[in-house]
């Protein structure tokens, strides 16, 4: 099983300023907080990314790395976006910073977020809806059961 020592080096590897179209599977692994800092950092380095279909659900994903993570999803070109975090311990930090991400992603046409099973309460909901006032966005799915989230977002 890949842990998270494996999954940082796997994702510090990524690094690649022409890569347009990623697709990473890590679910149901041993990976972690290691694993997405250095994903996160990894991203930021791919500046002509448009596609990105990221899965680290069933982790040991917490809120420190999530927040990591999605911090790396500032991407201009990203036009499709589809990340996985279900049954980790993301929370409101993980939601804020991709709400964050998400504002500078001007050509953001397609985003499937799931989020169920997760910390994310009102506070990360508001902040993660913010970021989905994307201009080009037009295909939007967002699962948030079984958390915190209620009418306040």
């Amino acid at each position: 099983q890949l842990t998270d020592h494996g999954g940082q080096a796997l994702t510090e590897g990524l690094k690649c300023p022409e890569l347009r179209d990623l697709e990473l599977w890590l679910q149901d692994t041993a990976v972690g907080d290691n694993t997405a800092i250095a994903l996160g950092s990894s991203l930021r380095a791919c500046d002509k990314l448009e596609k990105a279909k990221v899965l680290l659900c069933s982790s040991q994903l917490t809120d420190h790395g999530g927040q990591a993570l999605t911090a790396g999803l500032n991407c201009p070109e990203l036009r499709d976006l589809e990340l996985v975090l279900h049954d980790t311990a993301v929370g409101d930090n993980t939601a804020i910073a991709l709400g964050s991400s998400l504002r500078a992603c001007d050509n953001l046409k397609r985003a499937l977020l799931t989020l169920y099973s997760t910390q994310l309460t009102d506070h990360g909901g508001q902040a993660l809806s913010e970021g989905l006032k994307c201009p080009e966005l037009r295909d939007l799915e967002l699962v948030l059961h079984d958390t915190a989230v209620g009418d306040n977002t």
